[in-house]
């Protein structure tokens, strides 16, 4: 079995992100902060890369538990980057609120529009600020097809794309 050097892996995805943004002509990096481990390794490496003052955290609650958003200040207070937070709960309500009465949203449907209302709302930013979307996803969760397609995915294509 290979030994991996974790400091030198460390190092080499943190210059990857550098070169990958500097290669877009980007500025710096928005990452969708959830207060778990997924997206403060994610922070952690951007950080490493490309400057603290060059990432912003973004809380994204929507009909979230308070714990959550809590956990993902902690993460931006510990790692000294700013965080901004968008509660999109009111555009969720809003947005199922408008669907024809005719259509009966299925559970699936409506849990899958929250990803995907945080990944426009990353973009969103991102894209205002010259920054890339930081893909906090995970291996396991790709290879199982454990995601929103257009939502919680969308993040992890933003370094592949």
């Amino acid at each position: 079995m290979r030994d991996l050097n974790y400091i030198e892996l460390i190092e080499d995805i943190a210059n990857w992100i550098k070169q990958y943004v500097q290669t877009a002509n980007l500025n710096g990096v928005v990452v969708g902060l959830s207060g778990g481990i997924d997206s403060a390794v994610t922070t952690s490496l951007c950080i490493k890369g490309f400057g603290k003052e060059n990432i912003i955290g973004v809380g994204l609650p929507c009909e979230s538990i308070s714990q959550d958003l809590d956990d993902a200040r902690l993460v931006a207070k510990s790692l000294g980057i700013d965080f901004e937070i968008v509660d999109l709960t009111l555009t969720y309500k809003e947005m199922i609120k408008n669907f024809p009465s005719e259509i009966t949203l299925k559970d699936m449907a409506l849990a899958n529009i929250k990803p995907r209302l945080r990944m426009i709302t990353l973009y969103c930013i991102a894209q205002s600020l010259g920054y890339l979307v930081g893909g906090t996803g995970n291996r396991t969760e790709l290879a199982i097809g454990y995601f929103t397609k257009y939502g919680d995915i969308g993040d992890l294509c933003a370094f592949l794309h």
